[in-house]
């Protein structure tokens, strides 16, 4: 598989957008389209190699990314130890690729549901099991829902979010009695990790990157997302790959255009699994055996694999439960 370069999307503040008339409890990145994330927003691969930091994050967490940074490698070492008990499950000594595999699972959902716990709890439901799409709207968007005091700038882009909103709603809402509950709250908030709300990530990023409203993506219109000085100055190196990829590899039926399907295929791919990836890779850069398996020695022996300057926020996964081993 090719490494691909996510491109890095611009967060428009609504406060400034909707002229400050919103008095809301709107998420920071709440006009940010969905998209899959990867294990780390650091980038995986750096000029001249591997870049650890990636591991770090995808191992361990990024909520606390600078504990560690206080602690000593005997500390370190300490409690890393301690983790690695946590990660070999059935207690034989060995971490296994599956048992690696669910621990990144497991630190990638407790962030999603942890976010969406602090997200739901400003919502203020005193108890309620459940949120309605008038209360959301109310609770979001606050005064905004008045259209009257909109210019038409504000009015347009307020449609568009709220349409978007409206869409997540009513797929996230799987048992369809008009409200959300907080497990559906949590595919609502993050559609990118629920299979049932693929097609809100595929029609999100359509919308975003499709200028011309012409139902698909141009290699311009994918370039410009994520170089927006294209055509003022020259070319990096990345972008003229990007263009490459797009041609190789995003545009399978070489129209020039990126469909929805080829769209899902990009953001989704079906054949690539982050967490598999990252656990071989881990698994065998810190095999010394070569026996596919990693003993709690060989962990410690290549810390600097798992732990590192990116530190960790693995004491906080000890505060949950971790029924998934």
């Amino acid at each position: 598989m090719v490494a691909i370069k996510m491109p890095h999307f611009q967060i428009v503040f609504l406060s400034l957008l909707l002229n400050g008339i919103l008095s809301s409890i709107i998420p920071e990145n709440h006009d940010r389209r969905s998209q899959v994330k990867d294990l780390s927003d650091i980038e995986h691969q750096l000029k001249g190699g591997h870049n650890a930091e990636y591991d770090h994050e995808a191992f361990l967490g990024k909520e606390k990314a600078h504990e560690f940074d206080r602690l000593t490698p005997e500390q370190s070492k300490q409690r890393l130890g301690v983790l690695v008990d946590k990660i070999d499950s059935n207690n034989d000594g060995l971490v296994t690729e599956p048992e690696m595999v669910a621990w990144i699972k497991y630190i990638q959902r407790r962030y999603v549901t942890e976010d969406a716990k602090t997200q739901w709890a400003n919502y203020e439901l005193e108890g309620a099991a459940s949120m309605s799409w008038d209360y959301y709207m109310e609770r979001t968007y606050g005064s905004a829902t008045d259209e009257t005091e909109m210019n038409s700038e504000t009015k347009l882009h307020f449609k568009e979010m709220k349409d978007r909103d409206y869409r997540r709603f009513k797929l996230a809402d799987v048992d369809y009695d008009g409200k959300l509950t907080f497990t559906e709250y949590v595919n609502f908030l993050h559609p990118e990790d629920a299979p049932h709300m693929r097609e809100v990530v595929v029609k999100e990023t359509l919308d975003d990157l499709d200028k011309n409203k012409d139902g698909r993506i141009s290699i311009d219109e994918y370039i410009v997302d994520m170089w927006p000085d294209m055509g003022k100055e020259t070319e990096p190196e990345w972008v003229t790959t990007e263009r490459e990829h797009f041609e190789k590899w995003r545009d399978l039926n070489k129209d020039g255009f990126l469909d929805s399907n080829e769209i899902q295929h990009w953001v989704m791919p079906d054949d690539y699994d982050h967490a598999i990836a990252e656990s071989r890779h881990l698994i065998y850069e810190a095999d010394s055996s070569k026996d596919g398996n990693l003993t709690k020695r060989e962990i410690l022996d290549h810390s600097d694999l798992f732990v590192g300057s990116q530190a960790t926020d693995f004491g906080e996964a000890f505060k949950y439960s971790h029924d998934e081993f």
